[in-house]
């Protein structure tokens, strides 16, 4: 057998790969092999960008902190953040306004004065107590734009068509039309012969493999939640602490507190977990429960 190229095949210049087959070396663009880049979440860079709203109550004299918290409040559907927005907008320009109003050196003028100044730093300590909570909302947080439909293509590796094997030259006309169903036999061995014979089917489940689609927090065991990325034995057992005392969690939210997860831990598992509300009796299925007679 000849090692040189079969007539009509193309020649591919040396050091590419053939036009159909991808390099040996170097796995494609997307491939679950290839590098994976972390979280924009865990990088300083990103918390500090998303934590500009915090200048309004430090730059704002009790007159602009409540503007950060209505932005952040409303953005993360929190009523109690937006309320205190609110109340500090009302607050601070009420004492604001009255203490220019007041003559100076009166009573009123330096309780008005006073007044802006507590609320000035109350806005700034409670602008810092809430940043993480909303920089762990903005990293699970998704537009409706980029979410991929139900079915579509992922887009990582889109399928192509592969070259034709040596053995089949361009020049080659093609085969007889058969009936629907049936494969040509000659180009079924040919093919055989060039990418040798596929792999056996299994005989059951491989061992060791991990569950498949995303882990249900509500019905984890221990085992299950330790082995997740950035949990041990003991997180693990506190999560299932907490959640015992409160009967399930409602939302990854409430997981990812009792957990006590950082923005950038819990941007790696927001794509392995799912909360589901807490099961009810099946329609049909008998109440449980002792049953009284009456």
């Amino acid at each position: 057998m000849s090692s040189a190229p079969e007539p009509g095949w193309p020649h591919s210049p040396a050091g590419h790969p053939s036009a159909g087959h991808p390099s040996a070396g170097h796995p494609p663009a997307g491939h679950p092999s290839a590098g994976q880049t972390p979280p924009p979440a865990a990088s300083f860079s990103w918390r500090l960008k998303h934590s500009w709203w915090l200048l309004l109550p430090v730059l704002g004299l009790s007159c602009l902190g409540g503007v950060g918290f209505l932005y952040v409040g409303l953005r993360a559907r929190r009523p109690a953040w937006w309320i205190a927005g609110i109340g500090y907008l009302l607050i601070g320009w009420t004492a604001f306004i009255l203490t220019g109003e007041a003559q100076r050196g009166s009573g009123l003028a330096d309780w008005m004065a006073g007044l802006v100044l507590v609320v000035w730093i109350t806005s700034i300590v409670h602008a810092f107590m809430i940043n993480s909570a909303w920089l762990r909302w903005r990293a699970g947080y998704r537009p409706w734009y980029t979410e991929q439909r139900p079915g579509g293509p992922s887009g990582a590796y889109p399928p192509g068509t592969l070259a034709p094997p040596p053995g089949l030259s361009p020049a080659t006309p093609p085969a007889q039309p058969t009936s629907p169903g049936f494969a040509p036999v000659g180009s079924a061995q040919q093919a055989a012969a060039y990418y040798g014979p596929g792999p056996a089917a299994a005989t059951g489940p491989a061992q060791g493999a991990g569950p498949v689609g995303p882990l249900d927090v509500n019905a984890a065991r221990l085992d299950d939640l330790a082995a997740l990325p950035g949990f041990d034995p003991q997180r693990a057992r506190q999560v299932l602490t907490e959640r015992d005392r409160r009967g399930g969690f409602g939302s990854l939210t409430e997981f990812t507190a009792a957990a006590g997860l950082a923005p950038h831990e819990y941007a790696r598992l927001r794509d392995l977990l799912v909360c589901p509300p807490p099961g009810r009796p099946a329609a049909g299925q008998p109440p449980q429960g002792r049953v009284l007679d009456v």
